[in-house]
């Protein structure tokens, strides 16, 4: 009886044991595996934030190393870069942040209705249309890099990507530091539109979109809505969204496109010489906006 009890509890156990000695025996391999793992995933990582440093040097321009700063502050950076590559990029953003809340210091009105612009003041300026589009891009190209490198582990950022990272944000900081004034007419939402309306006209796909048919979304107030339902994908309306920047621009664009239809319905060739495709309508008459002085004044909201 008491065999059969034994035999019974060894079968019971057998299992467990077994999963139990396989762990035993697996886990050192399994730690020597993860060093490995690690130093994928550090590699991944410093791939990508390789891959969208050099895609905001073509935005903007190479630059020579930190080539406008002072000596100190170059000092800094260099000093920073040998310890820690990761607190290098975070204080180089930090320098640009400062740049702008001193220039808004300077040229913001105490009336003004944008919200709290020395806490954003990056998006204050981008908003009041004194950053030139690729300095714009690249400036919240800057802040996302700059919140990943806040999460970064030791290792995951190269000494080379943080350097450039700097020089990167000081080029964009002296374009900051000569603003002198702040614009009266906002033109960055037309210019930043008529780029991208450009990009579709030139990638030939949208071919089929009539003169009529634009008549017919200025007619309705949906110019943009339409734009980005035909060509989703192809053009970034999200500046124009309610969470972006611009985002009481289309009721002012679509009162000022429904004027322009009012006054030269039907004489879009003569004028503008437009025969043909409805996105060049769109062109020209987003155009046209800015060479009547039109603009569009943010404080209107």
């Amino acid at each position: 009886m008491w065999i059969d009890q034994i035999i019974c509890l060894i079968d019971i156990l057998v299992w467990p044991v077994t999963i139990f000695l396989l762990i035993l025996l697996a886990r050192r391999p399994i730690q020597r595996l993860i060093p490995f793992i690690q130093r994928i995933r550090y590699k991944d990582f410093e791939l990508e934030f390789s891959k969208k440093l050099a895609e905001v040097a073509a935005d903007v321009g190479e630059s020579s190393l930190l080539e406008s700063e002072g000596s100190e502050e170059r000092d800094k950076i260099y000093a920073l870069v040998d310890v820690s590559p990761a607190s290098a990029v975070i204080e180089a953003w930090k320098s640009l942040e400062q740049a702008a809340q001193e220039k808004v210091r300077q040229l913001a009105p105490k009336d003004e209705t944008f919200q709290d612009p020395l806490r954003r003041p990056l998006d204050y300026l981008d908003h009041k249309g004194v950053l030139v589009p690729s300095a714009a891009s690249a400036t919240r190209d800057l802040r996302m890099l700059r919140n990943q490198a806040a999460h970064a582990g030791a290792g995951e950022i190269s000494r080379e990507d943080a350097l450039k990272y700097a020089a990167l944000a000081s080029r964009i900081r002296t374009q900051i530091e000569a603003i002198t004034e702040l614009p009266t007419v906002m033109l960055a939402a037309l210019t930043q539109l008529i780029l991208g309306l450009n990009h579709l006209i030139d990638s030939r796909k949208y071919d089929d979109i009539t003169i009529d048919e634009v008549y017919g979304w200025i007619e309705t107030k949906s110019i943009l809505p339409s734009l980005k339902t035909r060509a989703m994908g192809d053009i970034d309306l999200s500046l124009f969204g309610k969470e972006g920047p611009y985002s009481h621009f289309a009721s002012f664009y679509h009162d000022q496109m429904e004027r322009l239809a009012g006054g030269y319905a039907g004489d879009h060739g003569r004028k503008w010489g437009v025969e043909n495709l409805g996105l060049c309508l769109l062109l020209a008459w987003s155009n046209e906006l800015i060479q009547l002085g039109s603009g569009w004044y943010p404080n209107e909201m």
